[in-house]
């Protein structure tokens, strides 16, 4: 259909639905009424003909007692005459009562008009006096149900962003909670602070790391000393233990380790490097260099043993955060493939989904986790995509 026409169809149903103007306004619900009156009296006209039955002698033949035929005979055809005469009439009412209803029903009741006569004009005849009952408690409750609105007008809206700020690095272990409000009250006298930031280093990095990096711009000098130090001796530990692997790989100082030594090695080298990345201890060029290295020693340990999940995770997870994530997802699900839990993938595969604003994947991969064993972070994340989805607006 060309669009001129769908223009005229559309204001064909506009001008169908217009009330009549003048004095058939008032004469059509006048005349509606009326015809819902008249097939009540019809109704009641048919159950007084059904009271006019001859009894039944069926009770009588069958218990053996002598029933005239002749009178037998003559009752029957009377009683068929007349359940024909009242199915007749409560045809009659019924057409009568469902075109008076149709027509005093609110315009938006009407369409489609010829399923709603032959709804009415069924419930009416099935159910005397009670379809008329039901009809008006339908509209009752109809005029009680909110509108549906069409033509809304449309505003642009930022596109929503989940923040979860409240319980980033705010993992409890203890007196953690307490401890990091302690550390960021500039108002508390030093030697608190002091006491918080030393507890902070029995906590894991990757907890603490983001905390301890924002101290960095502290105004008190052994605020700043303290952070700085606990940040230094975790990446000096990460760093011994890399070149402690090096030394196995390049053969200087020992023979160079072959075989299942050599892949271990590079195994303990991308797990260390990924920890760099992960305990947030290096940015920039370091970060890219660490999440380089990384991938390489992985792939070399996965080069001698392409079953290694846990491996295929880590590569998995270093792709996402460079954001390629055509080989994230197929490292992930590589990873799945040789072992590795399916469930505790699914975040994962639902960032990368969500990424490439596949939400309707994200919604359904995230509905596989189990929300009771899930972190906070990842249970309020949880909970946002189990939300039922708002009704679309059907197009006017």
């Amino acid at each position: 259909m060309s669009e001129s026409e769908a223009e005229v169809a559309e204001s064909s149903a506009v001008q169908a639905e217009t009330p009549p103007a003048g004095p058939m306004r008032v004469l059509v619900p006048v005349l509606a009424a009326l015809a819902v009156i008249a097939g009540l009296v019809v109704q009641v006209g048919a159950v007084d003909v059904a009271a006019r039955a001859a009894a039944d002698t069926s009770a009588t033949v069958l218990a053996g007692m002598p029933v005239a035929v002749q009178q037998s005979v003559a009752a029957a055809r009377t009683n068929t005459q007349l359940v024909l005469a009242c199915f007749g009439l409560q045809a009659i009412a019924a057409v009568l009562v469902a075109a008076g209803s149709a027509r005093l029903m609110p315009a938006r009741y009407r369409q489609p008009r010829l399923l709603l006569f032959a709804y009415l004009g069924v419930l009416n005849f099935a159910v005397p006096f009670g379809g008329l009952l039901c009809t008006l408690g339908a509209l009752y409750v109809g005029t009680k149900l909110p509108r549906r609105e069409h033509n809304l007008p449309i505003q642009q809206v930022d596109e929503p962003e989940f923040a979860a700020s409240h319980t980033t690095g705010a993992v409890s272990y203890g007196r953690g909670a307490r401890l990091k409000a302690e550390l960021q009250n500039a108002e508390l006298d030093t030697s608190y602070r002091m006491t918080a930031l030393l507890a902070m280093q029995s906590m894991p990095a990757r907890t603490v790391s983001p905390l301890l990096q924002s101290m960095l711009a502290d105004p008190l000098d052994d605020i700043r000393l303290l952070a700085y130090g606990i940040l230094d001796n975790h990446e000096k530990t990460l760093t011994q233990r890399i070149l402690a692997e090096r030394a196995k790989l390049d053969g200087k100082l020992q023979p160079a380790a072959v075989g299942e030594e050599r892949r271990l090695a590079n195994k303990e080298l991308a797990e260390v490097y990924s920890e760099l990345i992960y305990e947030h201890l290096v940015k920039g060029d370091v970060y890219r260099n660490a999440a380089e290295q990384a991938d390489a020693y992985a792939k070399a340990a996965l080069d001698d043993d392409p079953s290694d999940a846990s491996l295929w995770r880590l590569r998995g997870r270093l792709a996402l955060d460079q954001r390629n994530l055509d080989a994230a997802d197929d490292m992930l699900q590589r990873a799945i493939d040789c072992g590795f839990p399916r469930e505790r993938m699914l975040p994962y595969l639902a960032e990368v989904a969500f990424l490439r604003r596949d939400y309707p994947r994200v919604r359904k991969l995230l509905a596989e986790v189990e929300q009771h064993g899930a972190l906070p972070t990842l249970r309020l994340v949880l909970d946002y995509w189990h939300l039922p989805q708002p009704p679309r607006t059907p197009t006017p």
